[in-house]
């Protein structure tokens, strides 16, 4: 299995002129996995008599990639600090507390680009509603 992160942060104001700021982070995890596939085919028991059979074969090994993203968002009391930040995105992934994943069987798809163009329109969208994200 392939692991790797990626990482963007920006900063915005709430309603009350305080300042966050938010980092996102994206864990792209690629495999290539055999699967089982099972055909029904016709069995000769005897001359002329079949029956219904499964057969069972591996087939060629398939490409999984997943997206998973999660966030952080900096205390307006708090100094920044790019690790931390990430480091508690990637907690969060790892507990489940995601904003959501995408997966594909596409090479052509989860791109380094097409990562970054994920970790950015969601960066976006919470840091445009960060009222939305306090608690």
């Amino acid at each position: 299995m392939k692991t790797k992160y990626y990482s963007m942060y920006a900063s915005c104001e709430d309603s009350e002129g305080e300042k966050h700021i938010v980092t996102v982070v994206g864990k792209f995890e690629q495999t290539r996995e055999r699967q089982m596939v099972q055909e029904v085919v016709p069995v000769e028991v005897k001359e002329g008599s079949f029956v219904d059979g499964v057969l069972t074969y591996p087939s060629n090994k398939l490409l999984s990639r997943k997206l998973t993203l999660g966030m952080s968002i900096c205390h307006p009391s708090d100094t920044f600090n790019e690790q931390v930040g990430i480091d508690i995105a990637k907690s969060r992934i790892e507990k489940g507390q995601t904003l959501g994943s995408i997966e594909t069987s596409d090479v052509t798809m989860l791109t380094d680009d097409a990562v970054m163009a994920e970790i950015y329109t969601k960066l976006a969208y919470i840091t445009e509603n960060i009222e939305e994200y306090l608690s």
